[in-house]
């Protein structure tokens, strides 16, 4: 009888359809292979933003260390360019004392001694008189005719300019040399309305 009844059973048992096998590992292997771009692509995003970030990071500390040195080098600028009404006072008193007299010798001292000094901290006299007219260095006040020299020739300095540390710190103040007008030019003009 027990036989029967394990019989019955596995009948039972039989007519019961099972519910399809599925082992543990394949629902998350099939979201993991689904899964497995999108997370790529978000590792690749979020790996160009370091790169990104990083660099920038790297370009703003050289910028920095630029502006540090840049700001450490010319410190002494605003002090340098209040100093220079000084020496120009100096040297229009020296262009009109006497030669002879020996308080234009010590004053002579004292300027070129103070124009030493500045010179090792970086400050030099711009270069004028003779030399093309250039607008970074140099600025025309006044436009003379002249044969002896080509045109846009600096003839004569009214004021000193100075550079410092490579810096044009004050143009020079200059006459440049113009075209000399040409007399003809005007008799010709002259002759052509007439006609």
């Amino acid at each position: 009888m027990t036989k029967k009844k394990d019989r019955k059973h596995d009948e039972e048992q039989a007519d019961i359809p099972s519910p399809p096998v599925e082992s543990a590992d394949e629902t998350p292997a099939e979201a993991q292979v689904a899964e497995a771009p999108d997370l790529s692509a978000q590792r690749d995003d979020l790996l160009a933003r370091l790169q990104r970030l990083s660099a920038d990071y790297l370009n703003y500390q050289k910028r920095a260390g630029r502006e540090i040195d840049e700001a450490r080098r010319f410190a002494n600028t605003e002090l340098v360019k209040d100093f220079l009404a000084v020496l120009d006072d100096m040297e229009r008193a020296l262009e009109h004392a006497a030669e002879d007299d020996p308080l234009t010798e010590g004053m002579q001292l004292v300027h070129d001694k103070a124009m030493e000094i500045l010179g090792r901290y970086g400050l030099e006299p711009v270069v004028a008189e003779g030399k093309p007219f250039d607008p970074q260095r140099h600025e025309a006040v006044m436009a003379e005719p002249s044969e002896a020299h080509e045109t846009s020739t600096v003839l004569r300095e009214l004021q000193r300019g100075y550079e410092f540390k490579g810096r044009v710190l004050r143009p020079a103040k200059v006459v440049v040399s113009s075209h000399q007008p040409d007399e003809n030019a005007g008799q010709n003009e002259q002759t052509d309305k007439g006609e």
